[in-house]
């Protein structure tokens, strides 16, 4: 008796150290969408609360009474998941990076229009580093949501440098 004793108690020990730390995905593609504009994107774990969010987009430019323009957006944006072991521990789902993050966004906005309804506007090329703050749920199996928040700086090649707001609420498919 005593010998099964010790070995239960051997293995409950042993599992309970061999309980993983919660992490974030080592490879997820999504498809988002907002309020407008589309998105693809990338996140690589660099690290266990580390993910890499690199993305390529196509958003607008409104200008005011003179219309509208479509241009592509290239985004390098390193994650810190800084919740993803207490939702574990609280049983939460952590799956697909599901979790609260900061992340500091490297924007880059090329000189090219995709769909101007107005020729006559010319392009602006920008590169913005915007610090902010997120969350990404999962709704079901694949599709999620994700919120985001950010103050931060551009510069605009032609025209100088500015304060930039980042917001954004998508929803999208995960593979």
């Amino acid at each position: 008796m005593k010998k099964i004793l010790s070995i239960t108690l051997l293995l409950i020990g042993a599992s309970t150290f061999a309980q993983e730390k919660a992490s974030v995905e080592k490879s997820i593609f999504n498809i988002q969408t907002g309020f407008v504009g589309l998105w693809v994107n990338n996140e690589l774990k660099l690290s266990d609360q580390i993910a890499l969010h690199s993305e390529i987009g196509m958003e607008p430019s409104w200008f005011v009474g003179n219309g509208t323009q479509w241009h592509p957006n290239f985004r390098l944006e390193p994650r810190f998941y800084y919740n993803l072991n207490k939702r574990s521990e609280k049983g939460l789902n952590i799956s697909k990076n599901t979790g609260n993050f900061f992340a500091i966004a490297f924007n880059y906005r090329p000189e090219t229009v995709l769909f101007p309804n107005n020729k006559n506007l010319g392009a602006i090329e920008s590169f913005s580093i915007v610090p902010k703050w997120g969350i990404r749920r999962n709704l079901g199996k694949s599709f999620n949501y994700e919120a985001g928040a950010g103050l931060g700086f551009r510069h605009e090649t032609n025209y100088g440098n500015y304060g930039e707001i980042d917001l954004h609420f998508r929803i999208g498919y995960s593979f």
